[in-house]
């Protein structure tokens, strides 16, 4: 992390014994505790998605991404496995064009991390992406920007412009790819009800969300993508198991690690927004979340969250 990053993006505020970055709760930025609890969420997230995608970092069809940007980098656990993967390559290679292995990888975050053994190829920098991007990141400069789970910050009238960023930044025939969750838990078997504390959770969540943010903007991620001028645009659906229900072996498997996550983020996400918008005390809040959480443990229900991944490219 540069130092010369402002001492206020460190600041944390404690709030129902959580801990929140100060800034982003002052600006209604980004209202997700920072605490060691979320960030082991964050990581565990990390290693489902990485099984669920088959190892991919990336779903673009580009070999040698020279230039990288991730925009909101949470743990930084993408980040790092990508400037880990190339630096490795670069040294394996062995190539007399070092020029053609030079990778750099810059993650930007409204919160700063800190992370362990950073890749010298590999920069943080703090960046509230609500704000535009042009021309503090050089338009027409990135081969690969990656933009993974940064609903919970993002404000609903930003994304057009977000993506119209995201898609100026590219050089040409350079790749954005957008991750989103569909924030409605749903039930393979149609067995959940409004009766499941679950369903009533979603509700809720939508509801407080609704004016600030986009909780169902995953759906739209191909639409933005062609809106800001991208082609060749795909997407690519998944249905995240909860719990350990699926009969398939590797589907079983991240279940299991996502009911962990899943249960960790009903009250993470919860918390603030519910506490200062409905009212709510901090009891109320976790009594949902957990019988949320003791639902997961229902095989009957067959529980998935959707996620959605979009790529497009610039012409």
């Amino acid at each position: 992390m540069s130092e010369s990053v402002s001492s206020e993006y460190y600041e944390t505020v404690e709030i129902h014994d959580r801990l929140f970055q100060r800034y982003s709760i002052e600006h209604n930025i980004y209202c997700v505790p920072v605490d060691e609890e979320e960030e082991d969420r964050l990581e565990t997230q990390h290693r489902i998605l990485h099984q669920l995608f088959d190892q991919r970092l990336f779903f673009p069809p580009i070999s040698y991404p020279l230039q990288v940007l991730d925009c909101g980098y949470g743990r930084g656990s993408w980040a790092l496995a990508m400037a880990q993967t190339y630096y490795q390559s670069k040294h394996a290679a062995r190539e007399p064009r070092a020029d053609l292995f030079v990778r750099k990888v810059t993650a930007v975050d409204i919160f700063p991390a800190d992370v362990d053994d950073q890749p010298e190829n590999l920069d943080f920098e703090v960046w509230d992406l609500n704000q535009t991007l042009t021309p503090t990141y050089n338009p027409n400069h990135y081969d690969l920007i990656h933009s993974r789970f940064v609903a919970p910050g993002i404000k609903r009238d930003r994304w057009p412009s977000y993506v119209r960023d995201l898609a100026r930044l590219l050089k040409r025939n350079g790749w954005v790819q957008l991750v989103e969750y569909y924030y409605i838990i749903q039930s393979d078997s149609g067995l959940l009800t409004d009766n499941h504390a679950l369903q009533q959770w979603g509700n809720a969540y939508r509801q407080c969300m609704e004016g600030e943010r986009d909780p169902r903007i995953g759906r739209r991620l191909p639409e933005l993508l062609r809106n800001a001028g991208l082609v060749d645009v795909q997407e690519q659906s998944f249905r995240m198991p909860i719990g350990g229900w699926p009969t398939d072996a590797r589907q079983r498997g991240i279940g299991v690690q996502n009911q962990q996550n899943i249960g960790a983020m009903l009250e993470s996400h919860a918390l603030y927004p519910f506490t200062r918008r409905f009212g709510w005390t901090k009891d109320q809040v976790a009594s949902l979340a957990q019988r949320a959480q003791q639902e997961t443990n229902d095989p009957r229900l067959r529980l998935y969250i959707p996620l959605v991944v979009a790529w497009g490219r610039k012409r």
